[in-house]
């Protein structure tokens, strides 16, 4: 096919990118992999490969089984939905007014939202194996969107019902300052992290400035962005940066590294620290008590 292509001048100085999507399928793991390699060309004549592979697992050997937990899923949502609604209609403005109550609804509707995508997915799913015998790109890159729709509406919803524990964890008196450091420290952080994300930003187009014709990690603003991120965390190629800009690759490098590490990073931690010796020297003995916390719940009084 690339020799045919090639041929016909298919390819030429105007071509802007080239596409090549397949579907691999591996018997013995039962694993379909959807692959999409693209190369971009921009008009200064630079090249740009990136690739996306997504694996899944579109024929299910244990569909029962599997269809049998989203049900009792979807019967215990029922069951929380309809005491969410209680509580609602029992105290509107009371309920609405808490923090941990907005979890419980976010639970509720993430829930339901999880496991409409996943019957649509599984839709798709079953249509695109029906059609094995003539596969068709776009019905397994559909397969492929809703499945990865449903991982992360399913992994959100994990962290909300974990998220949820921390509820129980507040007895104790650590927890309980780090929760209320978290709940006081909100303005001022919110005030650095506007003070942060300007420095990050200007810091980015500097990057996309320097690297952007150069380095593929720095093509745009939002690659570019994520560079810097993973940069902060310690994963940088240095030899990339000197290659980018000989002298200015080296001075972003050790001023970003400066600013973000010694300075706002230290600043954020003086915020938050200042916030958690006050709170720790003036717990609030209400919430640890748990046994009148297991009283009132059992009992229906909250």
């Amino acid at each position: 096919m690339a020799t045919f292509l090639q041929q016909h001048n298919w390819l030429d100085e105007r071509t802007r990118a080239v596409f090549v999507e397949l579907i691999l399928y591996n018997p013995h793991a039962n694993l379909f992999s959807v692959v999409t390699i693209v190369v971009e060309f921009t008009q200064l004549g630079a090249a740009f490969t990136t690739g996306d592979i997504v694996s899944l697992r579109l024929i299910q050997q244990d569909a029962i089984l599997l269809l049998a937990l989203r049900v009792l899923m979807a019967i215990f949502l029922v069951f929380f939905a309809v005491k969410q609604v209680k509580n609602v209609l029992a105290r509107p403005i009371q309920y609405l007014s808490e923090f941990w109550s907005w979890v419980e609804l976010l639970v509720v509707v993430v829930g339901f939202s999880t496991l409409g995508v996943y019957f649509k997915a599984q839709y798709i799913i079953d249509e695109t194996a029906d059609q094995r015998a003539s596969p068709v790109f776009e019905l397994y890159k559909s397969a492929v969107n809703w499945y990865g729709v449903y991982t992360y509406l399913l992994g959100f919803l994990i962290c909300c019902v974990t998220l949820k524990f921390v509820q129980l964890l507040r007895f104790n008196s650590h927890v309980l300052s780090l929760s209320m450091t978290l709940k006081n420290s909100f303005k001022p952080v919110i005030q650095f992290c506007v003070i942060a994300g300007i420095v990050l930003m200007g810091f980015t187009q500097m990057a996309y400035l320097l690297f952007g014709t150069k380095l593929q990690g720095y093509e745009d603003i939002l690659s570019s962005l994520a560079s810097l991120c993973t940069m902060m965390l310690g994963a940088f190629d240095f030899d990339a940066l000197v290659e980018g800009h000989r002298m200015l690759g080296p001075l972003m490098f050790f001023s970003y590294q400066v600013m973000m590490q010694f300075i706002l990073l230290s600043m954020f931690m003086t915020i938050v620290m200042d916030v958690y010796a006050d709170e720790s020297q003036d717990p609030n003995t209400d919430d640890l008590r748990m046994v009148s916390f297991i009283r009132d719940t059992t009992s229906g009084a909250k």
